[in-house]
């Protein structure tokens, strides 16, 4: 099973409002700036550690953001 982002716009826009660049929302999370906008643009898939830890900084549910494909 894959973990990936839902929609990536959607993330996208969530960063904006929170008021986070991609550069400073993935220093804030702990991950390199390339793993994350991999992540986004469904290039890589994170570990279930990483999905809850993007989902709890913005202060969202994992299924909020992330869903499981099989």
């Amino acid at each position: 099973m894959k973990i990936i982002v839902k929609d990536s716009e959607e993330l996208r826009a969530i960063l904006i409002e929170e008021g986070y660049s991609q550069r400073e929302f993935s220093r804030l999370t702990g991950l390199s700036e390339n793993y994350f906008n991999q992540i986004i643009n469904h290039k890589k898939n994170p570990s279930p550690a990483v999905a809850k830890k993007i989902s709890q900084q913005l202060g969202l549910e994992f299924n909020d953001v992330f869903q499981i494909k099989k």
